[in-house]
């Protein structure tokens, strides 16, 4: 009788085992895709006592349009701060990125609403800004943009250097990218063409300025995204450099006296840790080293 219970009680584990959905054969090993989804980029910081051979450069995104009152006001704001600080004047880059929340702009471009509901700032209106794709605020009075300022050059320092050149042929420029990593990271980059002293309409208060001059007007993103392209592999060895190569197809609107494009240098976290430009036709800056 004991020995009847045994081989009943075996007999259930093993049906129990194969309703469960156990294998067949355990020992067979679990196939794994061709082509596994990509680990999540991880963020790499500079330890503590690092200093980068890399000055330090910051983009200063605002964001504006033709149709809005307060807007050169705005630009008057930042650029008193920016002006008026010594160690902004040379260091600090805005872009201004146009909208036609409101009304029409020619000056605006598509990617402006967006960006402005990623960094977080949709509430905030127009004119607003954001530092190093990180920091935001304001710009109706810009009481807080110094403070950003000067948080992202202490928490935010640069580890990498950007250089690039730009030559034009038959209506189409090469623009030459180049990343210099100081430690082991993950890089996009972030190319855009910038237009300064575009004349177009502006409301300004009450009043109205048929010819008013925009500063540093974002004409157009050319990475796949505003938040850049990967560049180099997964991960960057410290001390090395990458390249990446872009085309860019020439607006006869644009005024390639004043046209230039501006790299963004962005790390696995999404911020902006350092910038260079050059002029678009025949332009190039070498590394900006301290």
């Amino acid at each position: 009788m004991k020995k009847t219970i045994n081989i009943l009680i075996l007999m259930a584990a093993m049906l129990c085992g194969l309703s469960c959905g156990d294998p067949v054969e355990p020992d067979t090993p679990t196939p794994k895709p061709e082509n596994p989804a990509p680990k999540p980029e991880q963020p790499v910081t500079p330890s503590p006592d690092f200093e980068s051979q890399f000055q330090k450069h910051i983009a200063l995104w605002e964001f504006t349009g033709a149709w809005c009152a307060n807007c050169p006001a705005g630009y008057t704001n930042m650029n008193f701060t920016l002006s008026t600080n010594p160690d902004f004047t040379d260091y600090v880059h805005p872009m201004a990125f146009h909208s036609n929340t409101s009304d029409r702009d020619d000056l605006a471009i598509d990617a402006t609403d967006k960006i402005m509901m990623d960094m977080n700032i949709t509430s905030l209106g127009f004119p607003s800004y954001v530092v190093d794709m990180h920091y935001g605020g304001s710009l109706v009075e810009g009481v807080n943009l110094k403070e950003h300022l000067y948080e992202d050059m202490e928490d935010n320092p640069a580890y990498c250097g950007v250089a690039l050149s730009s030559s034009i042929v038959d209506g189409k420029a090469s623009v030459t990218v180049k990343i210099h990593s100081e430690i082991d990271a993950a890089w996009r980059c972030g190319v855009y063409v910038v237009e300064d002293k575009v004349k177009y309409y502006q409301k300004d208060g009450m009043k109205e300025h048929d010819n008013y001059t925009h500063r540093h007007v974002v004409r157009e993103i050319v990475s796949a995204t505003y938040r850049g392209d990967r560049i180099g592999n997964s991960t960057v060895t410290a001390g090395t450099e990458v390249e990446k190569t872009y085309e860019i197809a020439i607006d006869e609107v644009w005024n390639l006296e004043n046209t230039y494009v501006y790299v963004i240098a962005i790390d696995a976290e999404g911020n902006a840790n350092n910038l260079n430009y050059c002029l678009l036709n025949g332009g190039e800056s070498d590394y900006k080293r301290k």
